[in-house]
């Protein structure tokens, strides 16, 4: 005979996880709108752009790893 174990979150942490998706949406937006501005800087180096680049491909793949756990 199996038995099922049933987990139930408990709404506090959900609804922390919802309030830190919408705090990380806000972060990312901020981003988005610093990193145009760098980019339309015409005394942006070229290292500054590569470390930004590498940056951005950091946070992909952290995302990722997020989404597929």
């Amino acid at each position: 005979m199996t038995h099922k174990v049933e987990r139930k979150v408990k709404n506090e942490l959900k609804s922390e996880m919802m309030n830190r998706l919408e705090k990380l949406k806000a972060e990312i937006k901020d981003m988005d709108e610093y990193v145009r501005q760098d980019l339309n800087d015409k005394n942006l180096r070229d290292e500054d752009i590569f470390r930004i680049n590498e940056k951005m491909k950091e946070l992909e793949k952290q995302i990722i790893n997020v989404i597929e756990g």
